[in-house]
């Protein structure tokens, strides 16, 4: 199913949050599967080191943050009638 795509890497993200904190607040860490593969200082460098690292295999670059901004938003919602 397409919205377990990545739950492992975020279950990963989540139970290492404050430990990243520690390390790198809003640098990109790099995920795949439970492997931390690394810290970056910007989004394209981390996602560079994905493709060269895991290649077309799915994994997760996301910023290191305190408070977590919007993550995902669907289109899929029914429509508003008056």
């Amino acid at each position: 199913m397409a919205t377990d795509v990545l739950k492992t890497e975020l279950q990963t993200y989540e139970g290492h949050r404050d430990e990243l904190l520690a390390r790198g607040e809003g640098k990109f860490v790099l995920i795949s599967e439970r492997d931390i593969a690394g810290i970056w200082e910007t989004y394209e460098d981390a996602l560079q080191a994905g493709y060269e690292r895991f290649g077309l295999k799915p994994f997760l670059v996301k910023k290191i943050e305190k408070i977590e901004g919007i993550q995902h938003f669907t289109r899929d919602i029914p429509s508003c009638r008056a």
